[in-house]
């Protein structure tokens, strides 16, 4: 029997292109599927890297990449647990080598 960690890295290598799919697919909750790719990206088994979307018209207060106090975070390297706002992000499968 498989845990959920293994059904998640499953669901990827299986092509699944969405944390929605991969709850379809394994039939764990949303909830569930989301600790174990936070736990997967914590491990290095997956690689999250945020992607950029262009400045919002709103301005940096609106940026997933803004800081509390609403300053530009451009150029960071990673979603910042001081940042608000919508972000969009690759999770990308590493290979064992």
């Amino acid at each position: 029997m498989s845990g959920p960690l293994t059904a998640v890295l499953a669901a990827f290598e299986a092509g699944a292109a969405s944390l929605a799919e991969v709850a379809s697919r394994t039939g764990l909750s949303p909830d569930v599927v989301s600790a174990s790719v936070e736990h997967l990206v914590r491990l290095g088994r997956l690689e999250s890297r945020e992607l950029a979307m262009g400045c919002p018209s709103s301005g940096c207060g609106g940026c997933a990449s803004a800081t509390l106090e609403g300053t530009p975070g451009c150029g960071a390297t990673g979603p910042d647990p001081g940042r608000r706002g919508l972000a969009l992000v690759a999770l990308t499968l590493r290979r064992r080598g």
